[in-house]
């Protein structure tokens, strides 16, 4: 019985820290324009987030690739973004 508070305590305490950092960007069914402006961000936020997990390096190589996949990301999400193709700086 003891082993049995003891797993839900411990699921108590790390089920907040499981949940995904996105889960606050669900849309509101209202649509009014405060919740569509944080959805914009929320977005642009895990575009950038999950381009720098792809592309970890920051070496001008890496910068153009995690730079074009949070672009084409944000298109994808039909979300404002340069136009083209970010270039290799050096």
């Amino acid at each position: 019985m003891n082993r049995f508070y003891i797993v839900v305590i411990a699921l108590f305490m790390v089920g907040p820290a499981a949940v995904p950092a996105f889960a606050q960007c669900a849309t509101n069914p209202s649509g009014n324009q405060t919740t569509v402006d944080q959805t914009s961000w929320c977005v642009a936020d895990l575009c950038a987030r999950s381009a720098a997990r792809l592309f970890p390096d920051y070496t001008p190589q890496g910068n153009a690739a995690r730079e074009n996949y949070r672009r084409a990301c944000l298109r994808a999400h039909n979300l404002p973004a340069p136009n083209g193709q970010a270039s290799v700086s050096k």
